[in-house]
């Protein structure tokens, strides 16, 4: 498996703070993307989810989970769609080829990457939509880049 350690920059970010079943994901993105769409705002990267609940049970009822997109500047916030700040951080990255029902596979492995490496896993999982059900119409070609927030032991 390729992975590589990175550090993500500030930025400013779209969310959509969720606690809902998964199935609703894309009922979220999809409002996110229609905003950013009708109001013709810039953005700085792929849209992507920060899941709080774990991630091996999000298909277990309700999960907590936010639908994020990087913004080039600020704007206006909704009573849906809040703007927010995100300070630098380093992760944990490779990518998951294909469609998510065998993406905890994927997690086993980077999991198991972080310890032989000594890395301490600091925070919820991200998944970068970079070809997903937003954009690509058959799940074989998804690519989802997961990264873990990271410190070095």
């Amino acid at each position: 498996m390729d992975y590589e350690v990175k550090v993500i920059p500030e930025q400013k970010l779209a969310v959509i703070n969720c606690k809902t079943p998964i199935d609703d994901l894309e009922i979220f993105l999809n409002i996110l993307m229609e905003w950013i769409y009708t109001e013709e705002i810039e953005t700085d990267g792929d849209p992507f989810i920060v899941y709080f609940s774990p991630r091996h049970e999000v298909n277990e009822g309700d999960v907590v989970y936010d639908v994020s997109i990087p913004l080039k500047k600020d704007v206006d916030e909704t009573d849906r769609i809040r703007v927010v700040d995100m300070i630098e951080n380093k992760v944990l990255a490779c990518k998951h080829f294909g469609p998510n029902d065998t993406i905890m596979d994927t997690y086993a492995e980077l999991v198991e990457i972080a310890q032989a490496n000594h890395y301490d896993i600091i925070g919820s999982p991200k998944e970068v939509l970079i070809k997903g059900f937003h954009n690509c119409d058959n799940p074989e070609d998804y690519v989802t880049e997961i990264q873990l927030p990271i410190i070095e032991m």
